[in-house]
């Protein structure tokens, strides 16, 4: 069962950008490639879009609140010039496994017809909303949410070795192995985590593809009481998982701004194989 929570303090919607309904597609990290030799520059685009399908963001430090590497020892940021595509492109001090987030800036959408917001929110195992949305005498058009994009993707670097851990974002998908250097032939495990805390009954969405360009293949697993679950392999590629999460806003953010859901996006990119 799911309880109707706030967001705390530090992500209170202070600045939101106005975008519609079709942008609140899956947000992902996506390196050129996920294994690399000692000493290589890690070079990745971030991406929007359905269904591991879409377009690239440029290096705009307005988009994002933290934009993070982390390796064996140490987190740094990344950093880049305005406008830089593609908007990763940072050097490696060390071999192991790199941990690339980002936390974005919040953006705001307005449902035109309950029907989208009710085939969104079924989409992504959310249907307890639809009744805290009645409970709570909302309208059925015309309402507006903000939604927010935390985001990570998992590269080698020389050996790769190395463990994902809780990053510190207010909702995260934690690799429960190292897909580069671990036995994941019967798949990977994950963690759900918000506020750092694991957080059951989520469906997370699995993207796969063999190629780059390829059609994604698409299916779905449910991290239950535990908040864990395991994305399964279905061979050598490239995989992104997503899920999502819908939260209250502060009652002074619904005043000020007019948004009566925020929506947390967390996803998660690596690779099996060579």
């Amino acid at each position: 069962m799911n309880i109707v929570t706030k967001l705390p303090a530090p992500i209170l919607l202070a600045t939101l950008i106005f975008t519609g309904a079709v942008s609140a597609h899956e947000y992902w990290i996506e390196p050129d490639a996920y294994r690399l030799e000692s000493g290589a520059n890690i070079v990745a685009e971030v991406m929007v879009g359905p269904d591991f399908n879409g377009d690239t963001y440029a290096y705009f430090p307005d988009n994002f609140n933290s934009f993070d590497v982390t390796d064996p020892i140490e987190t740094r940021p990344i950093e880049g010039r305005i406008g830089d595509t593609p908007a990763i492109d940072i050097a490696t001090l060390r071999d192991g496994l790199h941990v690339l987030s980002q936390f974005s800036s919040t953006s705001k959408l307005t449902w035109k017809t309950y029907q989208e917001f009710e085939e969104f929110v079924k989409l992504h195992g959310l249907n307890w909303v639809l009744d805290a949305h009645t409970e709570r005498g909302l309208p059925d058009a015309g309402f507006s949410e903000a939604y927010t994009r935390f985001v990570k993707s998992l590269v080698a670097v020389g050996d790769g070795s190395g463990q994902d851990s809780y990053g510190g974002m207010f909702f995260e998908l934690v690799a429960g192995a190292n897909p580069y250097t671990d036995d994941i032939s019967d798949g990977l495990p994950i963690t759900v985590l918000f506020q750092g805390e694991p957080l059951p009954n989520t469906l997370i969405h699995v993207f796969y593809r063999a190629e780059p360009g390829a059609e994604a293949v698409k299916s779905a697993v449910f991290a239950g009481e535990t908040a864990q679950t395991t994305i399964p392999n279905y061979g050598n590629g490239e995989y992104m998982v997503n899920a999502v999460y819908m939260v209250v806003p502060f009652p002074e953010d619904v005043e000020r701004t007019g948004v009566v859901w925020h929506s947390l996006w967390a996803s998660l990119t690596f690779q099996f194989g060579p």
